[in-house]
Parts: structure tokens; C-alpha cells; sequence
């Protein structure tokens, strides 16, 4: 077959199978969201892209990301900013352990305390939740928000959904969020959060996801033996 209308052939299946995808209602791609998230046992990814401070700077972000449901354990190694590089947060249930490497030192936060995340987000503190919870359910996490389909395109991950998120609350710091998922995996490729005078806060990619692989919880939660706690709880 010549090159040519083998290429003509590839085209129009891909086409075809792009204005199928594209028919599945807000509701049924909903409904995928949620199994997917309920049946995810692990995941591990590179999670990359820019925290932008109001006067515009953008601060790069690339951290090693784990987690696991069932033991309710994720764990962020940080290679970007790089005043933050090798330090790593470990979250459970109950707590947050910040691990700063130049002084081996490991601080026990609440989950919910906004400065367990080393402020990343200092002006959203007010609508950190009280508890971090791994078990959260899609219906809790979409409360206060307006989703709505407005896209489906391709990614370096394939072809993805684009769904916007818009916060129904008022005086909010994020306003609405532009979210990417990969169809039929169902997970997040990318993220954009923007505040209410359309001002971008950060944009986020999931670069090499990968799921259900049996991740070992021991692996997620270590820290050097020999590093100080610090306990603010």
C-alpha cells in the first residue's frame, strides 16, 4: 500500500474514533471518573509545571509522586524549585511528614494543617479541608462546582477529555480549573487553576502515569532513621 492513502486511512479511523469518544455525555464521562477513581489500587507519576505568583513569576514544579489507597499513603519528592530539591512529604491518614534535607529534619503536621504543604498555596489557606481523606468520594470532591465538557483533544498521553470546573462559591481564590483526562485510563493529564479575574495560579501535568503496579507502602513512607521529628501536631 503506498504511504500516502495508508496515511489517508489512518487519518480517517482516527477521526472516526475521535467523533465517537467525543458522544459520551457529562454524565457518563462522570460516571467513568468515578470508577476509575474507585478502583484505583496505586499510582505513581512525574507531576510537572509552574506555580505563578501574582506578579506573574512562575515558580517550576517537578516532584516524584506515589501514592496508595487501600494504606491511604502518598509520598511528593521534590526536584523543583530547586530550593526545595530532595526534600519529600509523606502523607497518611493522619499526618503529614515534611522532610527538609539540609537539616534531616522531618516535621509532623495534622493533615489538614495548610503548612504541611510548605505553603505552595499560601493564599488558598482557608479552603484547605480539615482532614486529608484518600477515600474521598467524586460526588464530595465536585461539590461547589459546575463541570461542563468543552474540549476533547490530543496529548503527549493520548487522547484526553478537557472538562472545566467552575467554583459556584464566592469570594474564592480559585475560580475555576481546567482539567485534562486521558479517555478510556480515565486519569488526570493536566491541570490549570485560575482565580476569579482570570489570573493564572498554576498549571500542572501528569507526566507517566502509571497504576495498579503493587506499590510497597514501607517504600512510600521511609525516612532516614537518623533524621530529627519535629511534632506540631
Amino acid at each position: 500500500m503506498k504511504v500516502i492513502p495508508r496515511l489517508l486511512i489512518s487519518l480517517t479511523l482516527l477521526l472516526v474514533s475521535v467523533s465517537l469518544a467525543q458522544n459520551l455525555s457529562d454524565d457518563e464521562i462522570l460516571t467513568n471518573l468515578k470508577t476509575s477513581a474507585e478502583t484505583l489500587q496505586d499510582a505513581s507519576f512525574v507531576l510537572t509545571g509552574n506555580l505563578i505568583d501574582p506578579d506573574g513569576t512562575k515558580i517550576p514544579l517537578e516532584l516524584n509522586v506515589s501514592m496508595i489507597t487501600d494504606a491511604e499513603v502518598a509520598r511528593a519528592e521534590f526536584i523543583q524549585p530547586d530550593a526545595l530539591a530532595d526534600n519529600f512529604i509523606v502523607v497518611d491518614s493522619q499526618a503529614v511528614y515534611n522532610y527538609v534535607y539540609l537539616t534531616n529534619q522531618a516535621t509532623i503536621f495534622n493533615s489538614g494543617d495548610p503548612d504541611a504543604l510548605g505553603g505552595l498555596f499560601p493564599e488558598a489557606r482557608d479552603e484547605v479541608e480539615e482532614r486529608f481523606d484518600f477515600n474521598i468520594s467524586l460526588e464530595e470532591l465536585y461539590a461547589g462546582w459546575e463541570m461542563s465538557v468543552t474540549g476533547y483533544e490530543e496529548s503527549p498521553a493520548g487522547n484526553v477529555y478537557v472538562l472545566r470546573f467552575d467554583n459556584i462559591e464566592e469570594d474564592v481564590i480559585i475560580d475555576h480549573v481546567i482539567a485534562r483526562f486521558v479517555d478510556e485510563s480515565w486519569h488526570p493529564y493536566a491541570l490549570d487553576f485560575f482565580g476569579e479575574d482570570e489570573r493564572q495560579l498554576a498549571n500542572l501535568v501528569f507526566n507517566d502515569f502509571v497504576q495498579d503496579q503493587g506499590l510497597n507502602p514501607d517504600d512510600l513512607t521511609y525516612i532516614p532513621a537518623d533524621a530529627e521529628l519535629i511534632d506540631e501536631r
